[in-house]
């Protein structure tokens, strides 16, 4: 297809050429149809490229910000005329496309290029981009080849010292609310100094002549769901990158302690510790300001969820009418806890819900490791 000088040219040749016939001036019609010549002659020269077998090799497909990807791409040409050959990379900075070298006639080449991941996002890469154009550069014609890989820049985070669970282990049932089966008998073992003599089992020991006590495991799997609010905020992608890090720590910390963790965006989305923690943080590196998020939306399907420990709300805005909204869910969790990352003004939080707010991710990781849980 004719570029944007083409069609410039090719309009200006149009308006000559009408304009020469009209007024009788045959050098100005020649000038404006040898205009328009050029152009289609042009069409004609690139015509259509030959197919193009593309592959692309990732040393990883998950990295932090502030590393760099370095990526090879391998390609061959199956036609008979060399090719311009470019990548396209877009990412949270944008769009670009990166020149590699051209493709001779049924030609394979391979060639390396480098991406920054400076930030927290998905990097998209591909398809590679083959074609070719005219001397003058009034028409080109470039198709799309081979796949398209992606690269999750997770955000950072920080190993935290615990996280709440909200949970009393009550052996014999006797604290209001405790849940039942949360443990289970598994053995009997000798008495030691310090045990606790509720534990003690008097039949067997008895029969045995020495004190023994129940041992009791906990068959339950403790679950913590963290909300990732993604509505808009005044700092837009930066505040949200600072709320995604909070996050990030929280669901990290909760995965190597063997906790099951379960990640939902407000705007819908969600994904839980089975997969692994790379899942849950890819989620957190495709995470985008989205103007169609709802709180309560997201709160009544949390309520449809099943009942957990602790529910972690992490945020870059909260107000009043968000934490009332919140505490709504106080009969489905245990403990609730509300991060507020970056914001200036800070809401009044309810009955039943701790606040913790920070500057930033890394000042959030200070104070949570200073909060009493942590202790």
């Amino acid at each position: 297809m004719p570029t944007t000088r083409g069609w410039l040219v090719a309009a200006a040749g149009a308006l000559l050429l009408t304009a020469g016939v009209v007024s009788q001036y045959k050098e100005v019609a020649v000038l404006g149809a040898v205009a328009l010549l050029a152009v289609a002659a042009a069409v004609a020269v690139v015509g259509r490229p030959a197919e193009v077998v593309a592959e692309r090799t990732l040393p990883a497909v998950r990295t932090t910000p502030g590393s760099t990807v370095r990526v090879r791409v391998r390609a061959r040409n199956t036609g008979r005329r060399a090719l311009q050959v470019s990548e396209r990379v877009a990412g949270a900075d944008g769009e670009r496309h990166v020149p590699l070298p051209p493709l001779g006639a049924r030609a394979t080449g391979e060639a390396g290029y480098r991406v920054a991941a400076s930030r927290r996002g998905v990097i998209e890469l591909g398809p590679l981009r083959a074609g070719r154009s005219d001397p003058l550069g009034l028409a080109e014609l470039r198709r799309g080849f081979g796949p398209t890989d992606r690269v999750w820049v997770h955000p950072r985070w920080e190993h935290l010292r615990a996280i709440p669970v909200g949970r009393v282990a009550d052996p014999d049932g006797v604290v209001d609310n405790a849940r039942a089966g949360t443990l289970t008998f598994h053995t009997l073992r000798d008495y030691v100094p310090g045990d606790d003599l509720r534990h003690v089992h008097w039949r067997s020991s008895a029969r045995l002549d020495k004190l023994v006590v129940r041992e009791y495991i906990d068959t339950s799997q403790t679950r913590v769901c963290v909300l990732l609010d993604d509505r808009p905020t005044p700092g837009g992608d930066t505040r949200l990158d600072e709320v995604a890090g909070a996050a990030a720590s929280i669901l990290a910390t909760g995965v190597r302690a063997s906790l099951h963790c379960e990640l939902r965006l407000v705007s819908g989305r969600g994904r839980e510790s089975t997969g692994g923690l790379p899942t849950l943080l890819d989620l957190l590196a495709e995470a985008r300001p989205t103007p169609e998020a709802d709180l309560a939306s997201a709160l009544r399907l949390a309520r449809a969820r099943p009942a957990g420990d602790t529910a972690v709300l992490v945020s870059g805005a909260l107000t009043d009418a968000d934490l009332r909204l919140f505490a709504q869910v106080r009969d489905r969790y245990a403990g609730l806890l509300a991060v507020l990352v970056g914001a200036e003004e800070r809401p009044a939080a309810p009955a039943g819900i701790t606040l913790l707010a920070a500057g930033d991710a890394a000042g959030f990781a200070d104070r949570w490791n200073e909060a009493p849980w942590s202790r």
